[in-house]
Order: C-alpha cells, then structure tokens, then sequence
C-alpha cells in the first residue's frame, strides 16, 4: 500500500525528532510517485527554511530549522561507536587526537572537540578554559565518565625545570610587554652604530646620549644593548660567550 504523504503529516513527523528519508517514505520498495510527491514536499519546506538536512554519525537525517542536539542524543551517539572492556573502561573507536585525546564532530558543520570534556559538561557540569579533563586509568582511548577526572593544563609541568630555552623565551617576552625598547628598536640602535654619524648631526651628543633621549631609555641601558649585554640575539645557547669574547 502506498504511502500518502502531506506537508503538514511530514513536519508534523519531523518535529518529533531526527528522521531519515527511508522512515519519512513508510516503505522500502520504490513507490516512485509517492517518493517524488515526498522529496517535493521536503524541498518544499527546506526552501521555506521549516526544515533541514544534517548529518548523524555520517548519516542524513531531516531535523526542524532551529533544531539542537540533546545531551542524550550525544550520549547515544558517543557510546554507539565505543567498545565496553572486561577492566570497566569504555573505549572510542573513532579518532584520537594524540594531545586531546579522543574527538568527535557531531555536526558537519561543527570543529571537533575533545570528547572528554563533553562528556564532563553534560555530566558534571561547565569548565573553565584552563581547566582540562584526564582519564585516570592512563588508557588513551577511554572515555568512561567514572574514569575522567578534571585538572589543570600546567598539571604535568608542575615541579619540572625550565630549559635554558624556554627560560629565554619568557624574559624576552616580559622585556617587550614591560620594556621601552623591543626588538626593531635594538637592531635600529646597533645598525646605527655600526655607522654613526658625526656629533655636529647629533646636536653635539653622543651617539648613546642621541639614542638614550629618543627611547626614553637612560645611558647605562644603552651601552648594555650596544654591546650585546642586554637584548642578546636568540641565535643560540652560547652567544653570549661569543659576545663576550667579541667585546673582550
């Protein structure tokens, strides 16, 4: 028996939740003239904007306009692709971001996002941007809520020492936030010293006084950046010696 099909029975349909093309159409055999009477219809009320297309676990499915994924439909949708083990964890089988651990986009239109936290949102509640969430059983595929615990991003550096490096990077970083000077003002000042010009274009000044006044900066400053003291070029672990060894 055919299927009949009118605008308001579809939307009517779709407005109780996700539904696919083969549940709207009643049947699997191929009713043409009642298939063609159904797709007018929902292209009918996709023009309209009543309706739309989306994916679901990479199946299409027509949803309402403003329609919103429940948390429990993302739960279903998260434990239809893990797999239970014999030790309790609930392991993902989609991909797994070697930092983020595992990720899953639920939308086409959506970026992926670590399942871990949306896991913790829907159970636990909301977290803050530095806070992250870890399984404590050390398994990278784990997202078993009772296994999940929050943390800290710097959790894992805690306690660890700085490289030489990484210790660098920090104060040049402070010595432009908080400084004068940055780093085309430097290489300004010492290319103007590798040419100077006379003191009668100085107004009579030194080149350190010239430069100490226009930067707002005092002498001492100036002399540690002209000769390499300060604001030493990142061009490795030792150039400093090598610096040194030039001025000396």
């Amino acid at each position: 028996m055919k299927t009949q099909h009118t605008r308001e029975s579809v939307l009517a349909r779709i407005a109780q939740g996700p539904v696919s093309y083969i549940e709207l159409s009643g049947s699997r055999k191929r009713h043409h003239a009642a298939r063609a009477a159904l797709r007018a219809i929902l292209d009918e009320l996709k023009n309209e904007k009543l309706i739309r297309r989306v994916l679901l676990d990479r199946f299409p499915f027509f949803v309402l306009h403003d329609w919103q994924m429940s948390d429990e439909l993302k739960l279903q949708l998260i434990e239809g692709k893990c797999r239970r083990r014999l030790d309790g964890c609930l392991d993902w089988t989609g991909y797994i971001d070697d930092v983020r651990g595992p990720m899953h986009r639920f939308g086409a239109d959506e970026s992926p996002q670590s399942l871990r936290r949306a896991i913790w949102v829907i159970r636990a509640g909301r977290l803050k941007p530095h806070q992250t969430v870890k399984a404590t059983c050390g398994n990278p595929a784990c997202i078993e809520f009772t296994h999940l615990v929050r943390g800290q991003r710097n959790d894992e550096s805690r306690g660890t020492r700085l490289s030489h490096i990484h210790r660098e990077r920090i104060a040049r970083s402070r010595q432009e936030r908080q400084g004068k000077l940055n780093w085309a003002k430097v290489r300004a000042m010492r290319a103007l010293a590798a040419d100077p010009p006379s003191r009668e274009e100085l107004g009579g000044k030194t080149l350190a006084q010239a430069l100490a006044l226009e930067h707002g900066v005092s002498l001492p400053t100036v002399y540690q950046v002209l000769s390499y003291r300060s604001w030493q070029e990142p061009c490795g672990m030792f150039t400093s010696l090598i610096a040194g060894g030039a001025a000396a």
